[in-house]
């Protein structure tokens, strides 16, 4: 199908149809969705909605009700919680596999086969949903053993420990919410532990140097996801893992080059350089990666709007720092108008240039048509671009 969008796309270019056969033509070669569609989105809503709130249920009742139960019915009551949301999580997961495979070997018609596959590879599963109450459940659990026992343990160890026992579900599941979960306690607990224990290493890693560490961290799970989900489809594809990693690293790096134009811009040391250095290093290979290896929008708007913001940032230095500021805001808000104007305008060609080509790698992940099934649909879109002509 997206050899087809991208054929009527060259014949709208070229000249051959208007925009109005063109929308007639899309409309008559592709499936809307119909109301089986939208129950299940809104199936799917409903399902994620009631995990969290059974999780969080769990939780608040536990808060609530903690001088009426005793230790051993607390243990027992989030224990078998747990048990039963694993239990329910295999069930399902077994379920869907087999009725996945018999759909799969029926091939009723490619639509179905298609929304499977979109489904399992965000995750969108009610086993999923099942197991990610479980996993919250898990922190309550963890939190109990500590509020009961009194370990005197710190709390970046709980929000350790909780990610390093739902690291297995965000495994076996491959789901998205899983994942995003799971970096969210590891950036929490590295976050709390620096804090933590700031006194002793204090002297040789302040602030910047904390916000560093965590630029660092962030881009790696970003990049490790984006690559890996070249090679493994399903189990690495988090798309708003992706989104948050690249969005919380890019934020934090374009936060501490501003820092550090404002504060120690032009000492010259090591670590401003270093800092400087990587940063632009980063803009570049971002953009040869996302731009040629693997075409990307949203990872070059963020590089390209963070590079307007230091530039912003660094044009303020300049500027106000021994002049009048009154011409210098003028500007610095022409400045920024005209360099987001610019990006944007880049930004939506280059969408309209890479639509056609995220829907053809899009969908050479998941198992292609038949030629049985692609042969028609072809010669259709031929048939209606010749009735099309014929009319002309």
């Amino acid at each position: 199908m997206s050899q087809i969008k991208s054929q009527v796309c060259g014949w709208i270019e070229q000249g051959h149809i208007t925009q109005e056969q063109a929308n007639t033509l899309y409309r008559q070669v592709t499936e809307l969705p119909d109301a089986s569609s939208w129950r299940g989105l809104i199936a799917n809503l409903l399902l994620w909605f009631g995990a969290l709130s059974f999780a969080s249920g769990v939780i608040f009742f536990f808060a609530y009700n903690w001088q009426s139960l005793g230790r051993f019915a607390k243990f027992g009551l989030i224990e078998v919680a747990i048990v039963l949301a694993i239990g329910a999580f295999a069930w399902l997961y077994y379920r869907a596999n087999s009725l996945s495979t018999a759909s799969h070997s029926l091939r009723h018609s490619h639509s179905n086969y298609s929304n499977q596959s979109n489904d399992s590879r965000f995750g969108a599963t009610t086993a999923n949903g099942v197991l990610l109450a479980a996993s919250v459940l898990v922190g309550g659990l963890l939190a109990l053993v500590g509020q009961t026992y009194q370990t005197g343990a710190d709390p970046w160890q709980l929000f350790a420990l909780w990610a390093l026992v739902i690291l297995p579900f965000a495994w076996v599941a491959g789901f998205d919410g899983l994942w995003l979960l799971l970096v969210g306690l590891i950036n929490l607990s590295i976050g709390i532990f620096l804090d933590s224990f700031f006194h002793l290493w204090g002297a040789f890693l302040d602030e910047q140097g904390q916000l560093l560490i965590f630029i660092c961290l962030n881009l790696a799970i970003y990049y490790a996801f984006v690559f890996l989900d070249r090679n493994v489809v399903g189990r690495w594809h988090a798309p708003i893992l992706e989104y948050a990693c690249s969005l919380f690293a890019m934020g934090c790096f374009t936060w501490l080059i501003t820092w550090l134009i404002f504060d120690d811009f032009f000492k010259g040391d090591g670590f401003s350089t270093g800092v400087i250095s990587g940063y632009l290093a980063h803009l570049v290979l971002g953009f040869v990666i996302f731009r040629y290896r693997l075409p990307r929008i949203y990872p070059l708007a963020l590089g390209g709007f963070s590079l307007i913001a230091v530039g912003a940032a660094l044009l303020i230095r300049l500027m106000f720092e021994d002049n009048d500021p009154i011409g210098g805001f003028l500007f610095i808000g022409l400045y920024i108008i005209l360099a987001s104007t610019g990006l944007s305008i880049w930004l939506k060609e280059l969408s309209r240039k890479l639509k056609p080509l995220s829907e053809s790698m899009s969908e050479l992940e998941a198992e292609p048509m038949s030629e049985l099934e692609l042969e028609p649909a072809a010669r259709a879109a031929q048939g209606k671009v010749g009735d099309i002509h014929e009319q002309q």
